[in-house]
């Protein structure tokens, strides 16, 4: 079964220039793009009214190149095109950094806006991080991506690098909340709301975002 959830708030032209360019991307490259979301701001649930919109997706590639003695990119990266990021994986690198305890491609299976993709693709993922993803590297990788970003906020401020810094250190919390688990959702709101949070800094996120 097929996969798309765009929200009505995302600016219909920008959408379809996503969706040109993944189209663009499969044919020159000869992939097929399983899954295709949204991994920034937009997905976290703080955008900004200039938000880029950061398209990331996992891709097949065809037979002879896993076939073949040579290593080839596995990565497809496109040029910046205003409001467009547009980059992916193949398959088999993004099941290998999720055993090192990357959490990108936890993140991108647990994105709530999604462009394109396979239901049972994503949820045969799903089964295999929650099976294989390594909680305490997953809990260093969010220590270590809202340390510094802590740190950006204390040097230069903003208010985006605060949420930036909320943000993992929410997805902490959530795991320390639930000590079974090592998939923790990307949207901020949806942490939030699985967590025991006391309301005043409930409140207050709320009233920053």
């Amino acid at each position: 079964m097929s996969l798309r959830t765009v929200p009505e708030s995302m600016d219909p032209a920008v959408v379809a220039a996503v969706d040109a360019e993944l189209d663009r991307v499969a044919a020159e490259h000869g992939v097929r793009i399983r899954l295709a979301i949204e991994s920034g701001s937009r997905a976290w649930g703080f955008p900004s009214p200039d938000s880029d919109y950061d398209c990331r997706f996992v891709y097949v590639a065809g037979l002879e190149t896993y076939l073949s003695p040579w290593r080839t990119r596995d990565v497809i990266e496109t040029p910046p095109a205003g409001l467009l990021d547009v980059n992916g994986w193949d398959l088999a690198k993004a099941l290998r950094l999720l055993v090192q305890g990357n959490a990108v491609l936890v993140e991108w299976l647990m994105s709530p806006i999604v462009y394109r993709g396979d239901e049972d693709f994503r949820a045969r993922l799903r089964e295999v991080a929650a099976q294989v993803a390594d909680r305490d590297r997953i809990a260093r990788h969010y220590l270590h991506l809202g340390a510094r970003q802590w740190g950006l906020y204390a040097r230069n401020g903003g208010l985006k690098k605060v949420f930036y810094s909320l943000r993992p250190a929410m997805a902490l919390r959530w795991l320390r909340e639930h000590p079974g688990a090592a998939v923790a959702p990307m949207h901020l709101p949806t942490l939030m709301a699985q967590c025991e949070l006391p309301a005043d800094l409930v409140a207050a996120i709320t009233e920053l975002t």
